[in-house]
């Protein structure tokens, strides 16, 4: 299935906007300052991408669509629950990376279903900015 430059840029935003919710969720179960320094740099980082993407939809005339309320409860609630048995930075940097890597694969698969949309750049974009995040995360394991 191809998706439209809409549906594709609209995906992009959520996948940003999950970035700054899912954070916003474990930051203040976080006491290691390093940690919570690199996780507001994360957060600034989508929230970068978040803008671009809406600017991008934007000049096209289309609204983004917000994250499904299922999905965000299903996040948060995630977050609560295993913050809740361990908020060691090892622990938070770990369920981090598999979010950031859920990332990836998501904005990995729907550039593939659009290869020819003048977009790809920003899905890239979004990529990298995952993978270094996951690297940066990787000293607190």
């Amino acid at each position: 299935m191809h998706k439209t430059d809409e549906q594709f840029l609209s995906d992009l935003y959520r996948g940003a906007k999950m970035g700054v919710q899912t954070i916003e969720s474990v930051i203040e179960k976080v006491d290691n300052r390093k940690m919570r320094k690199e996780l507001m740099r994360e957060q600034q980082d989508y929230k970068k991408f978040e803008l671009k993407a809406m600017e991008e939809m934007t000049k096209i005339g289309a609204v983004p669509h917000d994250i499904p309320l299922g999905q965000k409860i299903g996040g948060k609630m995630g977050i609560l629950f295993n913050t809740a048995i361990d908020n060691t930075p090892s622990h938070i940097a770990d369920l981090m990376i598999q979010g950031n890597n859920m990332g990836v694969i998501g904005v990995t698969r729907l550039k593939h279903s659009a290869p020819n949309n003048g977009y790809s750049a920003l899905a890239d974009e979004f990529v990298q900015l995952s993978e270094r995040n996951i690297e940066k995360l990787k000293s607190f394991l």
